[in-house]
């Protein structure tokens, strides 16, 4: 079955007037499109744009020039942009700046209020959201003792309740550790995967967007490289020149091609590393 286009960029500019004179150009003349559905994964350094797609796909910014439709509705039609927004969510990566209620289950609440939905209506989504997230046992716990971790679940949830076709996540796990990186990331991926919540994931961490269904690399605000994780991080000189480093299980990988010992082309994540590998000792023996 084919799947609809959800979000559409058409030819976009965009420019920070910090000074009127100068303005800073941020994003040149881009053009993709996000499929509804899809775990979509913009890859670039700092400064390359990455936020700024995701502030102009809910119109909290508005281009320069072209245009941005979602939904086939174009976000500078003032009259369509609180729908839009319904539509298209944000998580930042702090979530300190997101929560604003003291209780796990009054902050999610806090969207669907303000949609004067239903009090069983908002007491289900709520509900739902928090055991999305693994974080119903917490829905009286106060906001401020949980984790780094769990706060960003609380986020999440909170985005959740407000039923959105699309979520962005903007590097939602810059603040973790390595356990808690990898607990968000598994909570993204099942919404997506059992949700059907299109995800559009910014990050700079290349482990993360090798589990991706397609890759954007954006690098100074030109759209450099699209296509499968496999299609992108083959692009090594690319790669490179955005400075960005490969998925530590390709690293390896080439580390070991360059002494002889050469596995199974393709190699992006730990399982691809391990099955590759043993598939290598199998055959030497």
């Amino acid at each position: 079955m084919n799947k609809k286009e959800l979000i559409s960029f058409q030819n976009v500019s965009f420019s920070y007037e910090t000074d009127t004179e100068n303005p800073k150009t941020v994003l040149q003349d881009i053009s993709f499109s996000v499929m509804e559905g899809e775990f979509l994964c913009i890859l670039g350094h700092n400064g390359s744009g990455k936020s700024t797609v995701a502030k102009l796909s809910n119109a909290l910014l508005l281009p320069d020039q072209g245009r941005i439709l979602v939904d086939g509705v174009d976000t500078g039609d003032e009259e369509q942009q609180i729908e839009i927004r319904k539509k298209i969510g944000i998580v930042f990566q702090n979530p300190d700046n997101q929560i604003v209620a003291s209780i796990v289950e009054e902050d999610v609440a806090f969207g669907p209020e303000n949609l004067c939905l239903p009090r069983e209506e908002i007491r289900s989504r709520v509900d739902a959201a928090l055991k999305a997230v693994d974080m119903y046992d917490r829905r009286f716990h106060e906001t401020h003792r949980l984790s780094g971790g769990q706060k960003q679940r609380v986020s999440i949830a909170g985005m959740i309740a407000m039923r959105p076709k699309c979520i962005f996540f903007d590097e939602p796990t810059a603040m973790l550790d390595p356990k808690g990186r990898r607990s968000i990331l598994n909570t993204i991926h099942r919404l997506n995967r059992e949700y059907g919540i299109t995800v559009v994931y910014i990050t700079h961490f290349m482990d993360e967007a090798a589990e991706a269904d397609r890759v954007m690399l954006l690098s100074d605000g030109r759209i450099l490289k699209t296509g499968t994780p496999s299609e992108v991080f083959t692009q090594t000189d690319l790669i490179v020149r955005c400075g960005l480093e490969l998925p530590d299980p390709a690293k390896l990988s080439f580390e070991l091609s360059e002494l002889g010992i050469r596995l199974t082309p393709g190699v992006l994540t730990e399982q691809d590393f391990i099955d590759a590998f043993q598939r290598f000792m199998k055959e030497s023996q």
